[in-house]
């Protein structure tokens, strides 16, 4: 069993990296696992343990859903939390709506519903998680960086992949392969 997941790879810039980096140095103080910037993607569709036939299953469907699909541009713009401010848990770069990924969210969705899969109930809120929050020593200080950033714009993703991955947890956070990578027109 190997535990996988669907996803967009986000390509950062030069900028929004350092623009990160920002963000990490105002929080330094704060208990925060950050996600390094090469392993920053959108969820499409967390299956989890996945044995090797469905991977095989899986890698094909995929293929044939996706391969006459065309690239897009997403925008990353403001910060924020989920939970909430009182009981902050994930702090996320925001994604601007767009039509096209929810459609090929959707699409996907339905493909794994015909090969078994449980669809996620909750409405899907693309984000790109920039770190886990353990702990906020200064809720103030850490308001007024949200509040800082919370119309800022980072940049325009082109996407021109989704990516099938294996994730492996290890202590110092979690390693990503490609299982299989289907390249948008």
């Amino acid at each position: 069993m190997r535990r996988t997941f669907i996803a967009v790879k986000i390509p950062v810039s030069k900028q929004t990296a350092e623009q990160i980096k920002n963000i990490k140095d105002e929080l330094q103080d704060e208990n925060i696992k950050w996600v390094e910037i090469f392993n920053i993607h959108i969820t499409l569709f967390f299956v989890g343990d996945t044995d090797e036939e469905m991977i095989q299953s899986i890698s094909s469907n995929l293929n044939n859903l996706l391969y006459s699909k065309e690239s897009f541009i997403l925008k990353g713009k403001g910060i924020g939390v989920f939970k909430n401010l009182q009981n902050p848990r994930v702090l996320w770069m925001g994604i601007e709506e767009s039509e096209y990924l929810q459609h090929l969210k959707l699409t996907i969705d339905q493909m794994m519903k015909k090969l078994g899969f449980e669809i996620e109930t909750r409405k899907f809120k693309p984000h790109l998680t920039l770190g886990r929050i353990k702990f906020v020593n200064d809720k103030r200080k850490f308001k007024n960086v949200l509040d800082c950033y919370k119309e800022f714009y980072f940049q325009d993703f082109k996407i021109n992949k989704v990516i099938f991955y294996e994730s492996k947890l290890t202590p110092s956070g979690p390693v990503y392969k490609v299982i299989k990578q289907i390249h948008l027109h």
